[in-house]
């Protein structure tokens, strides 16, 4: 069984992160203070042993270098109780003084002249100096020793007085970090309360904000802001599916109706039977587009159409969808004019597809003897494509929703003119996926212009 040590929830996490960070930061802070500490003393050790020693000296310097059995208490009285001993040896290494205290303590006095030294022995801590005293032909050895052992008990309670300090500072952090976070967190907890209480039912609701401008704050700004596209998109999709059905619902009922009446009448009467083929056969296929476009735009939604780019010339392409226009409409004038050289990369069957909807929506609200104007240029590093026509124009109301799905701005001549109202859909949707935009400028009575951007390769 695996055995989980790191705590679930957050508070408890940033608590015990927090505490374990103020650990850290105090063992360290303390660690430097003791080290420190122990090197001040010891610096402090040193400087005493050779202040005694240069105090010895001195008296020793008074009298000449005459040492007797009762001078020696004389010279050196002067010493302090620090835990501070002396030797003193004449020049063939006799002891010719030294401190009761000293007698197991054999330090050599002939080495590190001058030189304070600390040393680790006859378990004590030791800090000494050895040094020489010459009066006329007499030469002393004077060496003093310090003990340490008051100043290393001082950092020993020191550490554990530190030491319990530490364990109350990191407990009181835990306990203080835990209300702090719990309560910084609070709204959090608010916040998973009104999420649970949203659904797709209860998608115009949205989270309150609370504080200041904080990081809380701009997450439940940016979660509302994710529910106004969710609730935007799911409005769009219900919709879209309502259109849908009903576009789909209609050639159905009529492929039914007629179904109906061949039943009844077509098998004899051959005039109603070619009628009823005739009728099934072109709702079939309005039906199939329908379908082909509705799939379309699915993919396009799924992001699962891969752009298969090429380079080719633009204006070759629009010319040639615009002999396919018209030959579809005879009585309309199309023009192609503008540059020849513009080259660009994308895709070329969505490229065709494009311009085929925005003249196939020209010559339908069009008359009969109008005009359509199609230019091509560049600009900097864009294409441009202008689609002009003289017909009926869209009302300015209407303007900033032609794209939308299902949107048909005269809606009493959608039979006559056919479609879905998918068309212009598709088209922004292919427009966008190429880095693209349009824009549109639109009269009731004198017409509409679509101008249409893409980016030009290789660049100019």
């Amino acid at each position: 069984m695996k055995i989980k040590l790191w705590p679930r929830r957050i508070t408890l996490r940033i608590a015990l992160l927090y505490s374990v960070v103020f650990s850290v930061i105090l063992v360290v802070l303390n660690a430097s203070v003791l080290y420190g500490l122990k090197y001040y003393l010891i610096y402090q050790a040193m400087d005493q042993v050779t202040s005694q020693a240069e105090a010895i000296k001195s008296k020793l310097g008074e009298i000449k270098g005459d040492v007797n059995l009762f001078e020696k208490d004389l010279i050196f009285s002067s010493i302090p109780n620090e835990n501070i001993y002396t030797k003193i040896f004449d020049e063939k290494g006799n002891v010719i003084y030294s401190s009761k205290r000293l007698e197991r303590i054999n330090i050599p006095h002939d080495v590190n002249i001058d030189i304070p030294v600390k040393i680790d022995k006859y378990d004590k801590d030791l800090t000494y100096l050895n040094t020489i005293f010459k009066s006329d032909d007499k030469v002393f050895y004077i060496q003093v020793i310090k003990d340490m052992e008051n100043e290393y008990l001082f950092l020993k309670l020191l550490f554990i007085l530190m030491f319990f300090a530490d364990a109350a500072g990191i407990f009181v952090s835990f306990i203080a970090g835990y209300f702090v976070t719990k309560r910084a967190l609070r709204p959090v907890d608010y916040m998973t309360k009104e999420v649970r209480e949203i659904d797709a039912h209860g998608l115009n609701k949205r989270l309150k904000i609370y504080g200041e401008d904080d990081e809380l704050t701009r997450l439940a700004k940016t979660f509302n802001d994710m529910l106004d596209r969710l609730e935007d998109s799911f409005k769009r999709q219900n919709m879209f599916v309502s259109d849908a059905s009903h576009e789909l619902r209609t050639p159905i009922s009529v492929i039914k109706g007629y179904i109906d009446m061949l039943d009844r009448w077509g098998k004899e009467d051959k005039a109603v039977l070619q009628e009823a083929i005739e009728a099934i056969k072109k709702e079939t296929l309005d039906m199939e587009h329908l379908i082909e476009r509705l799939l379309l735009l699915a993919k396009g939604d799924n992001k699962s159409i891969k752009l298969n780019k090429e380079e080719f010339n633009l204006k070759d392409v629009i010319k040639e969808v615009a002999e396919e226009i018209k030959m579809l409409n005879e009585s309309k004038n199309i023009v192609v004019k503008g540059q020849n050289d513009i080259n660009i990369m994308a895709n070329k069957k969505l490229i065709k597809e494009l311009i085929r909807i925005f003249l196939d929506n020209a010559a339908k609200y069009t008359s009969s003897d109008g005009n359509i104007e199609i230019d091509v240029g560049k600009d900097n590093s864009k294409a441009y494509i202008k689609i002009k026509d003289d017909g009926v124009g869209i009302p300015k109301e209407d303007i900033p929703h032609i794209f939308d799905r299902f949107y048909r701005v005269d809606k009493a001549r959608a039979k006559e003119t056919g479609g879905a109202g998918l068309g212009l859909a598709i088209a922004k949707w292919i427009i966008e996926e190429h880095k693209g935009s349009v824009t549109v400028k639109s009269e009731v009575g004198k017409g509409s212009e679509f101008t249409i951007t893409l980016p030009i390769f290789p660049p100019v």
